[in-house]
C-alpha cells in the first residue's frame, strides 16, 4: 500500500522508486501483484506519467486510512512527533501561505525532518477529495459533507482604500456616502454576478451595493487594485495592519467595520484522522494565534 500510495503522489514509477529507494521494476511488479490481486487497473500508464483510474482513487481513500491507523497505533507508543513521515498534501489561502505559513516552516520541517510538504497556497477552490489534498484552510462558510470542519477562530476584517483614492473620491463617513464610490470586486470565478461589500449597522451586516470598474479573482491583485487607488476593499485586518500604519491604506469607516469571517481548518472525512494532519492542525492554530489573525 506504501508503494501505491508513492506511485500515487509521484505520479510515475520512476519517481516512485527513487522516493522510496527501490528499483523501478520492484515498484512496477508491486503494483501489478496488488491489481491482480485486487482484479481492478489502479492506473492508467503511458510512458511519461500513470494517472489513478476511479478504482484507484477509491483503493487510495482505504490505503490511506489503513496506513494512518498504523501511524497512528506505532505513535502509541512513542512520545514525541519527531519520529513522523511521509508527505503532507496543504492548500491555504495565497496571503496566509506567503505571508505566515512560509517563513515559519523551516522551523516546523526541522523539528520533523522525516515530513515533506507540498503546499499549494492560491486562491482557487481545490476539491480535497479529488485532488488529494490532506488538509487545507478555508476563509468564510462553508458546506461539504465529506469535509471535516474545525473552526479556528473569526477574522476580523477592515474596509480600506489608498490615500490617493481618498483624495481623489474623497473619504466617505456614512454608510450612505458609499452610494457614489467605488469597489474592486472580488470573485472567485469570473465574471461576477454583483459587485458589493458588507458592513455593520446598528449590530448587524448589512450588504452594500456599489460601482465597481475593476474585477479580480486573486488576493494580490485584489490588495494591489486598491494600492493603485482603483477602490474600496475588505480584507482581513492582520494583512493590511502594516499597510495602515505606514500610511499606504486608510481605514474607511471604521465604526461600521464588515462582520468578521471565520477561518477553518479542513480535512476529508475518513476512519483515522492522519498524525500528520493532526500535527499539522496543532502547528498551525498555534502559528495564527501568535500573530493575532483572530477577533477577540
Amino acid at each position: 500500500m506504501q508503494i501505491f500510495l508513492q506511485v500515487l503522489e509521484s505520479g510515475n514509477f520512476t519517481r516512485a522508486a527513487q522516493a522510496l529507494g527501490l528499483p523501478r521494476s520492484t515498484v512496477s511488479t508491486e503494483i501489478q501483484l496488488v491489481e491482480d490481486r485486487l482484479q481492478a487497473q489502479l492506473f492508467l500508464r503511458t510512458t511519461r506519467k500513470v494517472v489513478p483510474t476511479q478504482d484507484g482513487r477509491r483503493f487510495a481513500e482505504s490505503a490511506r486510512d489503513i496506513l494512518d491507523a498504523v501511524t497512528a497505533s506505532e505513535q502509541m507508543f512513542r512520545h514525541a512527533d519527531l519520529h513522523l513521515s511521509g508527505r503532507l498534501r496543504v492548500d491555504v489561502p495565497s496571503r496566509i501561505g506567503r505571508r505566515l505559513i512560509l517563513p515559519a516552516l523551516p522551523d516546523f520541517l526541522d523539528r520533523h525532518p522525516g515530513l515533506s510538504v507540498d503546499l499549494s497556497a492560491s486562491d482557487r477552490i481545490v476539491d480535497l477529495v479529488a485532488d488529494g489534498v490532506d488538509c487545507a484552510l478555508r476563509v468564510g462558510s462553508l458546506e461539504n459533507s465529506e469535509l471535516v470542519s474545525r473552526n479556528l477562530g473569526m477574522l476580523r476584517f477592515v474596509t480600506c482604500a489608498s490615500p490617493a483614492y481618498v483624495a481623489r473620491h474623497g473619504l466617505p463617513r456614512a454608510p450612505g456616502a458609499l452610494a457614489t464610490h467605488r469597489l474592486v470586486n472580488y470573485a472567485t470565478r469570473l465574471p461576477a454576478m454583483s459587485a458589493e461589500l458588507e458592513i455593520t449597522e446598528n449590530g448587524q451586516a448589512r450588504p452594500v451595493s456599489m460601482a465597481s470598474t475593476i474585477t479580480v479573482d486573486g488576493a494580490e491583485a485584489y490588495l494591489a487594485a486598491a494600492l493603485s487607488g482603483l477602490g474600496l476593499i475588505q480584507v482581513p485586518a492582520y494583512d493590511v495592519a502594516d499597510l495602515i500604519a505606514s500610511g499606504r491604506l486608510v481605514e474607511i469607516l471604521p465604526a461600521h467595520p464588515p462582520p468578521p469571517v471565520p477561518l477553518s481548518f479542513l480535512f476529508v472525512r475518513r476512519r483515522n484522522l492522519s498524525p500528520r494532519v493532526r500535527l499539522f492542525q496543532d502547528w498551525i492554530t498555534a502559528l495564527l494565534n501568535r500573530h493575532g489573525l483572530f477577533d477577540a
